[in-house]
């Protein structure tokens, strides 16, 4: 028989599987919205953060269910859930740091100056070439 702990357990990832989903569709839509490219959305803490959210959550609830099965799971099938939750919970933490201190549509990683201001020589140098 199921206990209340199980199916709370069980509720906990199902629903963080949810919301990776919904993370998935809401910037699939905003992206057709704004007509950009997926490549644009993935480096956006907008995304980041509830799709490591969700990660934390799953990792949490799949190692909470195995650890507190009939059977549980083998302690290093939990140490690895719990040690992905701890890497996912960090990932949203600075995610989240990041586009509060820096705005949500701003990119982490963008180009660094130097290569940009190659970029932009080559193309001033195309465009003398093509007058």
């Amino acid at each position: 028989m199921f206990s209340m702990t199980d199916v709370m357990i069980d509720a906990l990832w199902i629903l963080a599987l949810a919301g990776v989903f919904a993370t998935f569709s809401y910037t699939d839509w905003l992206r057709s919205e704004q007509k950009g490219r997926w490549r644009d959305q993935w480096g956006l803490p907008r995304f980041l953060v509830p799709l490591n959210l969700s990660l934390t959550a799953f990792c949490v609830g799949v190692g909470l269910s195995g650890a507190t099965a009939y059977t549980p799971d083998p302690w290093w099938q939990t140490l690895i859930w719990g040690v992905l939750a701890l890497l996912f919970g960090f990932q949203t933490f600075t995610a989240w740091r990041f586009g509060k201190a820096n705005g949500w549509e701003t990119p982490i990683e963008e180009k660094p100056q130097a290569a940009r201001n190659g970029d932009e020589k080559q193309d001033t140098d195309f465009a003398e070439t093509t007058d």
